[in-house]
């Protein structure tokens, strides 16, 4: 499984927040960080999902994806349930 972070900046279209946000949930397992960054657990690779979160926007923002499967990480003031999801899935 990979562990991905993913951040986005969608074009100026509210309708493309709820599409990207229910694509993200279709994962196997995610933790929402911030308004626009995720980590998600998946098999896919990096550039599927990036193709699967365009799709999803219908090309209406830019997207990153980037596998961080086994870095090193650190965080401050970081909600508890987060925190314990990432230590379990990164």
């Amino acid at each position: 499984m990979n562990t991905l972070l993913v951040t986005y900046a969608l074009d100026n279209s509210t309708e493309t927040y709820p599409k990207i946000s229910r694509r993200l949930k279709r994962y196997p397992d995610w933790a929402k960080l911030f308004n626009r960054a995720w980590i998600i657990k998946t098999s896919k690779s990096s550039r599927t999902v990036r193709d699967e979160l365009t799709e999803a926007i219908e090309d209406k923002g830019k997207i990153v994806v980037i596998n961080i499967t086994d870095s090193a990480w650190a965080v401050s003031k970081m909600d508890s349930n987060i925190l314990d999801w990432m230590k379990e899935n990164i």
